[in-house]
């Protein structure tokens, strides 16, 4: 699709899209121009914390939440029986009943009985959200459709109908995919800051998958407690003579590095070597005037052991953290264990973009509520707008998750995530009765089930 801004007002283009007379290539240029025009970030500045951080699209599944194109334009374009195919099937489900009431829909599966193929499986999900789909039409879809839409087929109001009163969990989704191996990560940080329901828990705790036992592993181990490295280092007592040891072997030097003479540290903290350097930075012997220089070494390994010791001071940790690049994640993951971090450092941290150090922040018992607070927020948010079904779930059914971002989840592709929306109590009315008209029948029980409860 060709996309370009158009010289035309939106009163014009509106009259355009109605008009049945116009052009298939006129129609596709107006939704070209949606594209561009009406999309959230549209004419916003593209820098600043404030945006990159709070305004700024956080995932895949964003672009089902917002409600920038549920205008009157993109309505008639979806109508209009000369719009093209492809763009019909890009916005039918954000109007289906227009695109259901189209005259031309009958004709385009009598051309095209797989029609749907030709749509993006997540945009055909969200179309499922539509209770009005005739049956015909489902069953039709069922002949050839992915298997995730198969999944969310089976439980279509048209097809299965009313979902059992019963409010107990539904089988489908108590057997939801577990999180891949590449996954684990986040997986500790979501087990680490408690976000996971007690049924996904036992599920996780239930599974053989090693990668599962590992991260399980991985969170019980850092919650007794975690020591830096110079905490149990053994300092070498041999005697080194300050002007023979920059001629010494490699090894002798890397010996003597590890000593707890301030001559022979000095020196050895210029050595040619940069494993020489690291393990007098690592030392926390090494006077305390010779820190920031080692700070400065231009080898980033050097720096990473410097952020092992344990009498760097909090304003030079300070400093260190503020280097974002990639290959200092390790050193911005040391500080963030480090004993004499500051609070102020450990905020910074928490919206690191590396998960290592935001779960090493996590970790610290020394970690102010408010960084807490940023790290259970972008952790809910990134799971929330996720691909992954599991830390969907995880978001949709957390009361913590923020209420405006949670209550879009209405419009979510995966009827699990808003099944469990329906049940989760920070839900508001409108997006309950939005619910219980959903085109799941669990979701629609759910739905009605929780307003039932509150209304008594």
């Amino acid at each position: 699709m060709r996309e370009e801004v158009l010289d035309a007002s939106e009163a014009e283009l509106l009259l355009q899209a109605s008009d049945p007379n116009t052009p298939p290539e006129q129609l596709e240029r107006i939704a070209g121009h949606i594209t561009l025009t009406l999309h959230a970030d549209y004419a916003r500045p593209t820098s600043g914390q404030q945006f990159l951080q709070s305004i700024g699209r956080q995932g895949p599944l964003a672009t089902f939440f917002e409600t920038h194109l549920m205008t009157p334009l993109v309505a008639a374009l979806v109508a209009n029986p000369n719009t093209p195919q492809p763009v019909l099937l890009r916005f039918a489900a954000i109007f289906p009943d227009a695109f259901l009431n189209n005259p031309a829909l009958l004709l385009l599966l009598l051309e095209n009985p797989d029609l749907f193929r030709h749509m993006d499986t997540k945009r055909l999900l969200s179309f499922l959200r539509h209770a009005a789909i005739p049956a015909d039409l489902l069953r039709s879809l069922a002949l050839y459709a992915p298997p995730p839409v198969q999944s969310a087929l089976q439980y279509h109001i048209g097809l299965h109908g009313p979902a059992d009163a019963d409010d107990s969990l539904p089988a489908p989704l108590l057997n939801l995919p577990l999180p891949d191996a590449d996954q684990t990560q986040r997986l500790v940080e979501h087990i680490w800051l408690n976000t996971i329901p007690d049924w996904l828990l036992e599920r996780l705790y239930a599974s053989d998958l090693p990668h599962i036992q590992a991260a399980l592993a991985n969170a019980a181990a850092a919650s007794q407690g975690e020591r830096l490295a110079a905490v149990d280092y053994t300092v070498n007592h041999q005697r080194f003579s300050p002007t023979e040891i920059s001629a010494a072997s490699r090894d002798v030097r890397a010996h003597a590095a590890e000593s707890a003479d301030p001559a022979i540290l000095r020196v050895l903290s210029i050595d040619d070597d940069p494993s020489i350097r690291a393990r007098v930075a690592a030392n926390p012997n090494t006077p305390a005037e010779l820190l920031p220089q080692l700070e400065l070494d231009d080898v980033q390994a050097v720096r990473i052991a410097l952020a092992h010791n344990p009498h760097v001071s909090a304003e030079l940790l300070a400093h260190m953290a503020r280097d974002y690049s990639w290959s200092a994640m390790p050193m911005r993951q040391a500080i963030a264990s480090h004993p004499n971090v500051s609070a102020a450092t450990l905020e910074l941290l928490a919206i690191d973009d590396a998960i290592q150090v935001r779960n090493t922040v996590a970790r610290n018992p020394h970690t102010p509520k408010a960084a807490l607070q940023n790290l259970l927020e972008r952790a809910l948010t990134t799971a929330l707008y996720d691909n992954d079904v599991f830390f969907h779930v995880v978001a949709m059914a957390n009361p913590y998750t923020q209420p405006e971002r949670l209550n879009s989840g209405i419009r979510s592709p995966y009827w699990e995530g808003r099944y469990m929306l329906a049940r989760n109590p920070a839900a508001t009315a409108a997006a309950l009765h939005a619910l219980a008209e959903d085109g799941n029948c669990y979701v629609r029980a759910a739905a009605l089930r929780t307003l039932q409860a509150r209304s008594t």
